[in-house]
């Protein structure tokens, strides 16, 4: 009786085959100018079309013509250094603050994507950088040194805000030694780098005239005993391009759940000037910024507990290169 109840309720179920969607492929722009040096650099790609079992082949667009422009007509060109890879050619075009800039991009086939004029806004400058040992729920990095800004935002100006940071930190090998027959060890430190990933803007709404305090920019795993060595950016960013991270925050943190809406695509700043509604994706930023840097001795890691787990590591054999890859095997300069 069971077994004919199983089959007839298999026998009620209908296959249904859903449509795979299918998308023009769109031109993606990642890019900014800033305050600092030149050259900028811009990216183009073209999205691909949806592949059942995942990957989306995202090609890179050649052969494009890429013009920046600002509020008193002053114009440079782009020449492509990669694939994909655009660069400003004219050294003496360097972005400052309180200037308008605005990109135009002809592709290969005539059309002409362009953004609005963005002024550049100012940003304050970082006053210092704290550290801080924490313990998180990590099997093979458990302790870490967490990095946090502190700054004063402008109370004449509404400002909006954006981090990046990253750090340089030891890992060890065994080595080897330093010629035939020598007693000494070398190539028993490397210097590897660790890069925040995470999206961090800010806006001065509540606190505006008042410090930034104890914002969190980058965690830093402590591989050996050592110093650490940690580099911040902060960035004075528009609304606009605010707004655009705060959209792919939103959608980056959902949880996937049938009561999630649909993600829609983050369109960015870049428009078809003959189709008002063809948007590039991605976004090409008119932000200025300002850097600090920070040596970390790391004291704190001689304690029990660290030196404790740290002692309990197998560390890899011979030269420390062949473990984690072409990096630094002495200290970098500059902290």
């Amino acid at each position: 009786m069971a077994f004919f109840l199983i089959a007839l309720a298999a026998a009620c179920i209908d296959r249904i085959e859903l449509p795979i969607r299918s998308q023009e492929n769109q031109l993606v722009v990642e890019g900014q100018i800033t305050n600092e040096p030149p050259p900028y650099t811009v990216r183009l790609t073209y999205t691909g079309q949806y592949q059942p079992g995942g990957g989306s082949g995202d090609r890179f667009v050649t052969g494009a013509t890429l013009v920046l422009t600002n509020d008193l007509n002053r114009q440079t060109t782009f020449r492509e250094t990669s694939a994909g890879i655009y660069q400003t050619v004219d050294t003496s075009f360097r972005g400052q603050i309180g200037r308008a800039y605005r990109l135009m991009v002809v592709l290969g086939d005539g059309k002409r994507y362009a953004t609005k004029a963005e002024q550049m806004p100012d940003v304050p400058p970082i006053d210092s950088i704290a550290s801080k040992l924490i313990r998180v729920e990590n099997f093979a990095t458990p302790f870490r040194f967490a990095y946090a800004v502190y700054s004063r935002d402008p109370k004449e100006q509404k400002n909006y805000y954006r981090w990046t940071a990253y750090g340089i930190t030891t890992r060890r090998s065994t080595g080897m030694p330093c010629c035939t027959g020598c007693p000494f060890v070398c190539f028993d430190r490397c210097w590897t780098t660790v890069v925040s990933t995470d999206v961090n803007v800010y806006s001065d709404e509540a606190i505006n005239g008042n410090r930034i305090s104890n914002r969190t920019v980058l965690q830093v795993p402590i591989y050996a005993v050592g110093p650490q060595l940690i580099e911040v950016m902060q960035y004075g960013i528009t609304q606009d391009n605010y707004q655009f991270w705060k959209l792919y925050q939103q959608q980056s943190v959902r949880s996937g759940s049938t009561f999630d809406p649909l993600p829609a695509p983050i369109t960015g700043n870049l428009t078809n000037g003959a189709d008002p509604t063809d948007v590039a994706r991605g976004y090409f930023a008119v932000t200025s910024v300002t850097r600090r840097r920070y040596r970390n001795q790391g004291n704190e890691a001689n304690g029990s507990a660290v030196y404790g787990f740290l002692s309990s590591q197998i560390v890899p054999t011979g030269d420390c290169r062949a473990t984690y890859g072409p990096v630094p095997v002495t200290e970098p300069d500059g902290w």
